[in-house]
């Protein structure tokens, strides 16, 4: 019988191993050292010292402005092309080499943040993966010590009780359905 089809009997699925039945990204074994840790943090340390100019928003000041939408880029570009070509109409208020140096670091800025949002979505997705690697494992594990302990195998009650409260969907300290009918009853 092929591994993927164990995945169609109940039995299998549930107690056997899901590992049969993950995604494309399975059995991921990453290499990632404290030491490579510490380095990429390091490293975005030393981006963020290379970007002294940044700023924190506040929620109100995130929605506060007016949104031009996909066409924001262009709008800007063209702008300062036409401010270029006619100086007899820029208002004496605005400073076009700032506005420049604004719109370049703007760009710059975009393509940067581009590729961080490559580089977060890839760890958010491998963050994913690897917890669903961890959940199969870990639920494999709790799974075979709760039918060693139908066969009274010492020590399984132990994790048992530790791992329960932690599932989710899991009570541990549930009553009886008829133990709180008789309570009601003492009471009356």
């Amino acid at each position: 019988m092929l591994k993927n089809q164990l995945c169609t009997l109940p039995f299998f699925y549930t107690l056997y191993n899901r590992a049969t039945c993950r995604m494309p990204y399975a059995n991921l074994t990453p290499v990632f050292t404290d030491a490579q840790l510490q380095l990429a943090l390091q490293q975005i340390n030393d981006c963020r010292t290379q970007l002294p100019f940044l700023v924190n928003l506040t929620p109100k000041e995130r929605t506060g402005y007016l949104r031009l939408g996909t066409n924001a880029a262009a709008f800007f570009s063209k702008a300062i092309n036409h401010c270029q070509n006619n100086p007899h109409l820029i208002p004496p208020f605005l400073a076009l080499a700032e506005w420049q140096n604004d719109h370049e670091v703007y760009k710059r800025l975009e393509v940067l943040l581009a590729q961080v949002r490559v580089l977060e979505q890839a760890i958010a997705d491998t963050v994913i993966a690897l917890r669903q690697e961890n959940t199969v494992a870990a639920t494999t594990f709790y799974k075979t010590v709760k039918i060693a302990a139908t066969q009274n195998v010492p020590g399984t009650d132990t994790i048992i009780n530790d791992l329960q409260p932690m599932l989710p969907g899991i009570k541990t300290n549930r009553k009886p359905k008829n133990a709180k009918a008789e309570a009601t009853k003492q009471e009356v």
